[in-house]
């Protein structure tokens, strides 16, 4: 398998490199380490849109750069070094597409204009390219004093299921590619009930059958999907929540400390001039691995 780490010297980098290391399967892994350096643009030039030889790195960059290169190697893996000269948004997506990546993994600084999903700007055209590669956006954490009791927390994922068959491949993939201990995965659905203003205008009667007929569905697709995340030595759990699915993924993700948020692709390409709510949680980010 081959991954796309994109890097940039920040501590959002840093976290992805780190969780590459901690919880990747090394063996016959390869890690394609990228760093888009920036273009000096003259007044009134028309601003390239990459460069494709490698540029000599500065100094600086180069420090750490060698030093992510040498964390992955000292962890089994395979690396290979892009250099490349332009905008991030554009240089990172094209190279993932042209590389046909596994998996392209990037760290989610929340810079973008997209409010209510905090993403940076290259996570962001990661996500809203038209590869089949997966993509894992991690985030910054705070490093723990106390090492020794962090590492006996469970490693909680979320698995968004609603029904389909997504489950399973999303569950298939993870496995193949993850391997971490202590693991404890939730098979969540979420029953998307009406607006309260259109559940005002109901007969009491009618919205209580409504909500319910909601809620028996949700916990269906839940337990149907427990059986596709069992593992050997892991011991799946369901669970449904109410709400609107982004919202509720995201605050059942901070009540159980969840460490990790796997979503399901539908296959419909985001708008790329602007992104709604419902759009982003029920289309092309449903297809990703968050962190």
């Amino acid at each position: 398998m081959k991954f796309l780490l994109a890097i940039d010297g920040s501590r959002y980098s840093l976290a992805a490199t780190r969780f590459v290391c901690a919880y990747k399967e090394h063996h016959g892994r390869q890690v394609d380490v990228v760093h888009v350096l920036p273009v000096t643009v003259r007044e009134g030039e028309a601003f390239p849109r990459h460069a494709t030889e490698v540029a000599r790195l500065p100094p600086a960059v180069r420090s750490w750069f060698d030093r992510t290169i040498e964390r992955l190697e000292a962890h089994g893996f395979e690396v290979g070094r892009h250099v490349r000269r332009g905008l991030p948004t554009q240089v990172v997506p094209t190279l993932a597409v042209k590389g046909r990546y596994d998996l392209v993994i990037a760290g989610a600084k929340g810079r973008s204009d997209t409010p209510f999903l905090p993403l940076g700007s290259v996570a962001r055209a990661v996500l809203e390219q038209d590869t089949a590669a997966h993509v894992l956006l991690v985030r910054e954490h705070e490093i723990k004093k106390n090492r020794k009791r962090a590492r006996l927390r469970p490693f909680t994922v979320i698995f968004a299921v609603d029904g389909s068959s997504r489950a399973e491949q999303m569950a298939r993939v993870f496995y193949a590619m993850f391997s971490v201990p202590r693991l404890e995965p939730i098979a969540l659905a979420v029953s998307d009930v009406p607006e309260p203003a259109a559940l005002v205008r109901m007969r009491a009667v009618n919205r209580k059958q409504l909500l319910g007929q909601l809620d028996q569905a949700a916990w269906r697709w839940a337990r149907a999907a427990k059986p596709s995340l069992a593992h050997p030595g892991v011991r799946p759990k369901a669970l449904m929540v109410r709400g609107r699915p982004a919202a509720a993924i995201i605050e059942e993700a901070k009540r159980s400390r969840a460490s990790l948020i796997v979503l399901g692709s539908r296959g419909v390409k985001v708008p790329r001039n602007g992104l709604s709510e419902a759009s982003l949680c029920r289309s092309r980010v449903m297809h990703r691995v968050l962190f």
